[in-house]
């Protein structure tokens, strides 16, 4: 399922890719071409890094809070033999610049005081709301470029993206679960998991007693804030658009929506959404109005990055947040609502698989339509596998990774071996 330190098993570990790279003017994504050489990429800009050193995924501080930074975990599973990948905490490092690196340390120490608010149960501002987003946009696409070097799946998942790329530049949602009495431990849950590997849009992490659960992914969470999206997403699997996605169409209630998020997702202590207007190459907002759009404009927290305000989902309303420096207070929840951390866990499994079913209509030829198709449902069930597993925490025996197993198998049934793409 993920990393260690479980509060009620231990973890495998496996993870993620999404093959996305720039927005064109044409509303268009195109995917860039494999290239091995990534693995020696910096993870924040992409490029060849320069003065090179190595990013903690996870800071120091952060391991040290949950426990000994040297206790060795389980960080990925083999995709060809289903054993697990075992080395320590701090051991789990990636290649960057060394200018990259003290620039995003700085969004490290800016996190560490807010992920303390949290565990002492203490409220937090947008302001504050708006770096934590940032920063779990940072480990989840650091995760996601690690596991993809651990697996050796860089020769079908092409790693385009990366930090500088992806942070505040989607849809975003956090929920933070408060489960009391688990002592410290820390694990990232779903970026094992084989959708995770093609949309990297949703992961949670344990820090002792909480779990923050994040989201993020094209227009997810757009129109349940009234903001500008697409009536329809396309991802072309072959033809002269083959490995885009298009943006059809638009439309907007400029109206909030309560729920926000129509998934029913558990009830957190605290729940809040931040739409992003995306732009296009020529800076513009995508949508009929671009920068003019009154309603985006009265809902921005930074106009320059199209970044929404924060929206706040509570039990009997949804409110935007004008004032950045009020408290998002907590909300009170019970076992049954919050559910147990089996329960969380699998639904980051389910959400990972509606977001990525929401990503895009599938177009192109019959035969390329019908493969594609094929691969999605034998990802669609080995992730409501592993949800089921969580729910009735088991784990693999002897160590081997059984879910992992039977994704190899379902895919060598198919007559589409390891190293297929899809």
């Amino acid at each position: 399922m993920a990393t260690i330190d479980s509060p009620w098993q231990k973890m495998s570990n496996f993870a993620g890719n999404q093959r996305t790279g720039k927005l064109h003017s044409k509303g268009f994504c195109r995917m860039g071409k494999t290239r091995r050489k990534k693995r020696r990429q910096c993870v924040f800009c992409g490029k060849p890094a320069s003065n090179k050193n190595l990013e903690h995924i996870l800071p120091k501080w952060l391991l040290k809070l949950t426990g000994d930074p040297r206790r060795v975990v389980t960080m990925a599973i083999n995709p060809k033999t289903a054993e697990p990948i075992k080395f320590s905490w701090s051991a789990l490092v990636m290649p960057a610049c060394e200018a990259c690196n003290l620039q995003y340390s700085a969004l490290e120490g800016t996190v560490k005081p807010i992920v303390q608010a949290l565990l002492d149960r203490k409220p937090i501002t947008s302001h504050e709301a708006f770096d934590l987003l940032d920063w779990l946009d940072k480990v989840r696409v650091c995760l996601w470029l690690n596991q993809i070097t651990l697996q050796n799946t860089i020769e079908t998942i092409d790693p385009h993206l990366h930090v500088n790329s992806r942070i505040g530049k989607k849809d975003r949602l956090l929920y933070v679960y408060t489960i009391d009495g688990c002592g410290n431990g820390l694990n990232g849950f779903g970026i094992e998991s084989q959708v995770f590997q093609h949309h990297p849009s949703c992961f949670a992490l344990r820090v002792n007693d909480i779990i923050l659960f994040n989201a993020s992914s094209d227009y997810s969470f757009s129109s349940g804030c009234g903001f500008w999206h697409p009536e329809r997403i396309e991802k072309h699997v072959d033809g002269e658009w083959a490995g885009r996605v298009a943006f059809i169409g638009h439309t907007m209630t400029r109206k909030l929506a309560h729920p926000i998020v129509d998934y029913p997702l558990l009830k957190a202590a605290l729940r809040i959404v931040q739409p992003i207007a995306q732009c296009g190459e020529s800076g513009e907002f995508f949508g009929p109005l671009g920068q003019n759009e009154s309603y985006h404009l009265t809902h921005m927290s930074d106009p320059s990055r199209g970044a929404g305000i924060i929206f706040q989902q509570r039990d009997d309303s949804a409110l935007p947040i004008y004032n950045f420096d009020a408290p998002l207070d907590f909300e009170c929840v019970d076992a049954v609502s919050n559910g147990c951390v089996g329960d969380i866990v699998a639904q980051v499994y389910r959400f990972q698989l509606y977001l990525y079913k929401k990503s895009g209509e599938l177009v192109g030829s019959k035969a390329a339509v019908s493969y594609a198709d094929s691969m999605s449902k034998i990802l669609s069930k080995t992730n409501e596998m592993r949800a089921v597993l969580a729910e009735e925490r088991q784990q693999s025996s002897r160590g081997i990774d059984f879910v992992t197993q039977a994704f190899s198998d379902s895919m060598a049934a198919a007559g589409r071996p390891f190293g297929s793409k899809i």
